[in-house]
């Protein structure tokens, strides 16, 4: 079985221990992708928003595996999350606890892409429950500017190496401001 892992983030520069087949390639399905995820250490991290995201082509990479069961595992452990966080689809059906609106959009892309399954990082924006306000490009800036020095420059470090093509409208505006 051809298993791809999609990724528009850390995950492309820092897969960890999982086992890949190759590199990272540009041209996997298109989805919209925000920095609107808070993590503990207080970074703005990129996932699915079909709310405030912005149109990204994403990047996809064989993995090693030949059973999903072994790549969602492999995908699990490098998230440190749980298998309801991991979005999986095949041409017949699929698992997306999070996200399930991305099904048509990767099934097409793996009608064309040569795999059989698909597999990705499938975490909700968290930035309404962490901030108690609806995400917006104004409020993740003053968020930014209000981290602690050590914080900032760690948020600013994840934001500068997402790839180039994960061009979303906070990062834009983050580039406009100089911030970046």
């Amino acid at each position: 079985m051809k298993i791809a892992i999609l990724g528009w983030g850390s995950l492309i520069y820092r897969p960890g221990d999982m086992l890949l087949e190759g590199n990272w390639q540009p041209g996997g399905p298109v989805l919209k992708i925000e920095f609107s995820r808070i993590s503990s250490d207080g970074r703005l991290t990129l996932v699915i928003d079909p709310q405030h995201g912005s149109d990204v082509v994403t990047l996809y990479v064989k993995s090693g595996r030949t059973d999903a069961e072994d790549a969602i595992c492999d995908l699990m452990i490098r998230e440190g999350t749980t298998k309801s966080n991991i979005g999986v689809c095949n041409k017949e059906g699929a698992q997306i606890e999070n996200h399930p609106d991305v099904e048509t959009k990767i099934r097409a892309w793996l009608n064309t892409a040569g795999f059989d399954t698909a597999i990705w990082t499938d975490l909700n924006s968290n930035y309404r429950t962490k901030r108690n306000c609806e995400f917006s490009i104004d409020d993740a800036f003053n968020y930014l500017e209000s981290l602690p020095p050590i914080c900032k420059a760690n948020a600013r470090d994840y934001i500068l190496k997402a790839p180039t093509q994960t061009e979303t409208a906070l990062r834009v505006h983050l580039k406009q401001k100089g911030w970046l």
